[in-house]
């Protein structure tokens, strides 16, 4: 399955809010070390928001903040969660494990 991630000192919102907020760069994925989906949903929110002249830029970070909210409850749980693992299914066919 690959590189497991740990850490039980998860803070959903905050990572939800970092991934939403900070300037298009997904920070909650870089804190708990997914940092290949972050530089992907960065360069998913520069594109879209380039070619909607930044009407849908909000889009990428509402996903991510929602994607990264479902794993840091996981985290937060005890549970591991994979380095290309996602909290919302759909984004599968892009991160796989």
């Amino acid at each position: 399955m690959g590189d497991m991630i740990s850490k039980p000192d998860a803070n959903p919102i905050v990572y939800a809010l970092l991934n939403f907020f900070v300037c298009g760069l997904p920070v909650g994925y870089v804190m708990i070390g997914q940092t290949k989906k972050a530089f992907a949903f960065a360069i998913a929110t520069f594109m879209l928001s380039f070619v909607s002249f930044g009407a849908l830029g909000w889009l990428p970070p509402a996903v991510a903040a929602y994607d990264i909210y479902l794993l840091g409850q996981k985290l937060a749980s005890g549970q591991m969660v994979g380095l290309n693992e996602n909290g919302l299914s759909f984004l599968d066919s892009l991160f796989k494990d």
